[in-house]
């Protein structure tokens, strides 16, 4: 018969207090980072979880509560999922519990053990960035994975439709006026980038256009948009239109562009996507954007998720489209 695991292993695997590998297991503030991270580390690899006697002190779970797991850490991205979530959620009084895993693997595993362990009845598991994850194996409870699709086909994703927005972007460009349009790339190495730049070219050419540049610099910020802009100024590309893969980097494109006086939208019309309100409020001039209606991934998923826990299926990926807002970057349609 194994020997019961108990905190005082976890706690000498970690090389810690066991009263210090009690606080990092409640997410204690008083707990470092990387101490909190050796300690849940430990607990994992021990299958350490929450004793009887600690599962018996939990309040009782609550009929249909749910889970909602994030890896985003500065919540850009989890928390208007939250939100639509809630929203919906609320309706019937169903409680939504947020636990941030921090991007950590053995974070996440702690999270739901002790969710499942409180007796939530569903898991809403929230991705940071739009790449496919593995799935969760074993899990006793439903789960619906949110801005981050599941690997296994047979699992319910709902994520932003990243080709359309590509479109979205190039097609109000061209019903603007612009012919000669650049586009600038995020990250290669994520999928929204390269989703977003395919579906770019795709509108382009159905309209017998091509782009005048295709700019892959690999940063989502500012001076990205900066250096490309002052490149393509310098060089002395003609263009008259800008689909930039987020709205810092088209923030950083109309930086430069106001610096050399190049009038915006009348000469260069300029579109990002996120419309994050802190930058195209405070863009010069202000940017127009692609929501990606995030509250609305997160109401469609809690929708999803609250059929499954009524024992209707929901599989595979559900695409939610974004949403221009318009602002004074770019020309109204023609």
């Amino acid at each position: 018969m194994s020997k019961k695991v108990t905190l005082a292993d976890v706690a000498a695997k970690a090389g810690v207090a066991v009263s210090t590998a009690s606080k990092a297991l409640r997410n204690s503030a008083q707990v470092s980072g990387p101490t909190r991270a050796k300690v849940f580390k430990a607990a994992a690899e021990l299958s350490f979880s929450l004793n009887e006697r600690q599962k018996q002190s939990q309040p009782p779970s609550l009929p249909k509560s749910v889970g909602l797991v994030t890896s985003d850490l500065d919540g850009q991205f989890s928390m208007p999922i939250l939100i639509g979530a809630e929203s919906y959620f609320g309706v019937e009084s169903i409680p939504v519990f947020l636990c941030n895993a921090g991007r950590d693997p053995a974070l996440e595993q702690h999270h739901i053990d002790n969710l499942l362990a409180y007796g939530v009845k569903g898991l809403l598991m929230v991705g940071w960035r739009t790449d496919p994850r593995p799935a969760l194996t074993s899990c006793p409870v439903p789960v619906v994975y949110a801005n981050q699709a599941s690997l296994d086909p047979h699992d319910c994703s709902v994520v932003t439709d990243n080709e359309d927005i590509g479109r979205l972007m190039v097609r109000h460009l061209v019903e603007g006026g612009s012919k000669k349009i650049v586009l600038i790339a995020g990250d290669p190495a994520f999928q929204s980038s390269v989703r977003r730049l395919k579906g770019e070219m795709a509108e382009l050419d159905s309209r017998g256009l091509a782009a005048v540049r295709t700019v892959r610099y690999g940063g989502w910020n500012e001076e990205t948009g900066r250096r490309t802009m002052i490149g393509l100024l310098d060089e002395g590309i003609d263009f008259d239109g800008v689909a930039c893969g987020n709205d810092e980097i088209a923030r950083g494109c109309l930086d430069i562009l106001h610096d050399r006086h190049i009038a915006v939208p009348d000469r260069v019309s300029v579109v990002g996507v996120d419309n994050r309100s802190v930058i195209v409020g405070n863009s010069r001039p202000p940017l127009t954007s692609v929501d990606l209606n995030l509250k609305a991934i997160g109401t469609r998923a809690a929708s999803c998720l609250a059929d499954m826990l009524d024992g209707r299926s929901h599989q595979g990926i559900e695409c939610v489209k974004g949403t221009l807002v318009q602002r004074a970057s770019t020309r109204m349609p023609l």
